[in-house]
């Protein structure tokens, strides 16, 4: 068996060494290390892949009291690599209703709820995302989302957001605009974006 020891490499082309090794075994590499192949034994966090979809139009849906819009034309759709692999989702939605109430959203995966607040009274909405309109329903609303969920196996699935408020009666519910479409600068447009990375683990 042949062995080779030393505590340094450097090209004969080169001024300074490229790779060091102290006593203990510990090796550094220069900032600008590059790898041709696919680097593998180096732990987890490495980031696998990254779906993203934006809406930029406007989508509405006449909601019942105490149900949910589950709009499933906004979604982002990814296949791990791996089972062990962790998706980050994360989704920023603008939505808005046509009363002034409360605003409740879901994230879902393949079409059921994947988180949400526990069991609280009996009565109690239970939602990914809560938010109220305090003082106007004529803009929308920002539903802000961030869950790490875990793969579980390799198949395709899809993230989606599913709405709903807290009107007794049935209410229109917006994607990307509110109550009011009045052509006036106030009145704008905006735009909701779901990313789902694979990390792995």
């Amino acid at each position: 068996m042949s062995r080779l020891i030393t505590n340094a490499i450097r090209s004969t082309s080169a001024s300074a060494d490229a790779i060091t090794m102290d006593g203990s075994g510990n090796v550094t590499f220069p900032a600008n290390a590059t790898c041709s192949g696919t680097a593998t034994g180096f732990g987890g966090g490495k980031l696998l892949q990254v779906v993203s979809t934006t809406k930029t139009d406007i989508a509405s849906n006449s909601t019942a009291t105490q149900t949910y819009w589950n709009y499933t034309d906004f979604k982002v759709t990814i296949t791990p690599s791996s089972a062990s692999s962790k998706i980050l989702i994360t989704a920023v939605a603008m939505v808005g209703v046509d009363t002034l109430q409360s605003l409740f959203a879901q994230l879902r995966k393949d079409g059921s709820v994947l988180v949400q607040g526990d069991t609280g009274e009996s009565n109690q909405g239970r939602a990914t995302y809560h938010h109220s309109y305090s003082t106007s329903h004529e803009a929308p609303l920002p539903v802000i989302i961030n869950y790490l969920d875990t793969a579980g196996n390799t198949n395709q699935r899809y993230y989606n957001l599913a709405f709903s408020h807290t009107s007794s009666a049935t209410r229109t519910m917006y994607l990307n605009r509110g109550s009011s479409n009045s052509n006036s600068y106030y009145y704008g447009r905006s735009t909701s974006t779901i990313t789902a990375q694979e990390i792995a683990a």
